[in-house]
């Protein structure tokens, strides 16, 4: 192979020719600050409406309900404690999963929320009894993944969203507020708030081939929230600071243009996927970890034998092959948190390694990595 194979796009995925083309005249000529009442000023405050207003009509929401962030991490710090500020006379319970990304079990952490973190099967589900079945008067948000970041596990949202709303309607309240990290999942999945019956959501530019440091927090009109910071009036209020126009501007058009291709790409895909699942648990000793059937199309993450994660990790580096051994937040620091949610064992885990697939990946890249592997791992 004479080019890199890059397998990380769960981590970061390469920006855009989309986003890139609608960034350059901003970053170039579009220097006015949105708050200025004068000509730059104006135009560039109506740059960025539009820009929110892309946002919104790729989730099917409002563009007053988007607050751009710096990124995922402090989407989810603004929805756990913009919660629990508006929520302090009400309670501060918080349900979530043993699975969810280190960003927001950190900020539960980090809040000091009264969390109760339900676990989930073998294969990385939780059934939406076990969540209805963990409310209290006194828990005011839920937090469940759309898709998992380490083993792209899809969790039912639609039906859990439903029967959170149910629940509240009747008991007259407006709690639990429900939120989903769509993040990994907005590529791939069909994302209206609506019918997923969420209040917040989660979204990253950086994994739907946007600029790096921005994301964004949709946030239901009318829902308890406070902002969390001092300063400004930016982003309604809500999130102060002067505005990113034009990371904004490319994570909008980053985002309509996966939404464009979503269809299409999760099927090609899929295909793939399924040929490097093939070819990976052909290996004597290779195991799938999580639901290989309710799993992203570009997810695959496996245990092989005889070998530690971080070596196979470096030695497929070695020869123009990137992979990880997790989740890009938790750095290898440590376990993975997610796969010990599954119940598997120290050795399984230390030597379980991520593929996550993106646009350019071919058949004939699957074949190469599927060859390195089993090279690395038999013929060492």
């Amino acid at each position: 192979m004479n080019h890199r194979i890059y397998l990380d796009h769960a981590a970061a995925t390469p920006l855009s020719s989309a986003a890139w083309m609608a960034m350059e005249p901003v970053l170039m000529h579009e220097w006015g600050n949105p708050s200025s009442i004068h000509r730059e000023g104006v135009r560039a405050a109506d740059i960025l409406r539009r820009a929110h207003e892309s946002l919104a009509m790729c989730i099917g929401a409002h563009a007053d309900e988007i607050i751009v962030t710096s990124g995922a991490t402090e989407s989810m710090n603004l929805a756990v404690m913009g919660v629990m500020k508006a929520a302090a006379h009400h309670g501060g319970h918080v349900v979530t999963l043993a699975t969810e990304h280190a960003a927001m079990l950190g900020a539960l952490r980090s809040a000091n929320a009264d969390t109760t973190i339900l676990p989930v099967d073998e294969r990385g589900h939780v059934f939406t009894e076990s969540i209805l079945d963990a409310l209290r008067e006194d828990t005011v948000l839920v937090s469940v993944m759309t898709a998992n970041n380490e083993i792209g596990v899809i969790h039912d949202i639609h039906a859990i969203g439903k029967a959170i709303d149910t629940w509240r309607k009747k008991r007259g309240s407006v709690y639990p507020l429900f939120h989903t990290d769509a993040s990994q999942a907005s590529n791939y999945l069909h994302i209206d708030v609506v019918p997923l019956h969420v209040d917040l959501l989660t979204l990253s530019s950086a994994k739907v081939y946007g600029p790096k440091g921005v994301g964004a927090l949709y946030l239901r009109r009318n829902a308890p929230w406070q902002s969390v910071f001092g300063g400004g009036k930016q982003e309604g209020g809500r999130r102060p600071g002067t505005e990113n126009i034009a990371g904004t501007v490319g994570f909008a058009a980053a985002l309509a243009e996966s939404v464009a291709m979503r269809e299409r790409e999760s099927a090609r895909l899929l295909i793939l996927r399924e040929r490097l699942i093939d070819g990976l648990v052909a290996i004597d000793g290779t195991r799938l970890n999580g639901d290989r059937i309710r799993r992203l199309p570009n997810n695959v993450n496996a245990a092989f034998p005889d070998i530690d994660a971080e070596e196979l990790v470096l030695r497929l580096d070695a020869i123009g092959i990137a992979a990880s051994t997790g989740s890009a937040c938790k750095g290898g620091a440590e376990p993975s948190h997610v796969l010990k949610a599954l119940g598997l064992d120290a050795q399984r885990i230390n030597s379980s390694a991520r593929f996550t697939l993106g646009r350019s990946t071919t058949e004939s890249d699957i074949d190469h990595v599927i060859a390195a592997v089993r090279t690395c791992i038999l013929g060492r």
